[in-house]
């Protein structure tokens, strides 16, 4: 079965389905970066909170949640947001794919269907995507796409450490769509 992108949001029971996977996707993503006590005891607890709270107050005039589905469970996502940084605008705060499937062109099709949310209902505004600069994965793959680096400033992430986040911009949205 091939899967397909679902835009979810109205739903509050997928919440919890979407925050495992960005669980075990920053798990490994992340591992090396954020500290291992965080990764292994606090990250479900948290994540789980986040995304019910994204879901319980979900405006689908502001914000876009959309996830990679098969046999009726996630194996990506995407979230973008007006509201998460206001000052830059479209922020698509989270693209993630279940590591066993990274590869295979969900995590471009997610990138596309944000894309084409802001051009159909947002008169095309610019989008914005924020990523740690020790993941060169995700920074080839964002480069790949066309995202101009416009920012990079420090953060400091769980477990202590200072790291890097690099932002970066596709002002015509309209050239990511699939």
């Amino acid at each position: 079965m091939k899967p397909h992108i679902a835009r979810l949001g109205a739903s509050r029971n997928d919440a919890d389905a979407i925050a495992d996977l960005h669980t075990r996707s920053r798990r490994i993503a992340y591992r090396g970066l954020y500290g291992d006590a965080y990764l292994d005891h606090e990250l479900f607890d948290v994540s789980r909170a986040v995304w019910r709270e994204r879901f319980a107050t979900f405006d689908p005039a502001t914000d876009l949640i959309l996830a990679a589905m098969e046999a009726g469970a996630p194996i990506g996502l995407a979230y973008a947001s007006f509201r998460l940084k206001p000052e830059i605008g479209a922020l698509l705060d989270n693209l993630h794919v279940a590591p066993e499937r990274k590869g295979g062109g969900l995590g471009s099709a997610l990138l596309a269907s944000v894309a084409r949310w802001l051009v159909e209902e947002h008169d095309g505004a610019a989008l914005h995507l924020e990523v740690y600069a020790p993941n060169m994965a995700a920074l080839g793959f964002y480069r790949r796409k066309g995202g101009v680096e416009v920012a990079r400033y420090a953060e400091v992430v769980p477990g202590g450490r200072e790291t890097d986040v690099v932002r970066y911009r596709w002002e015509r949205p309209s050239d990511l769509r699939a």
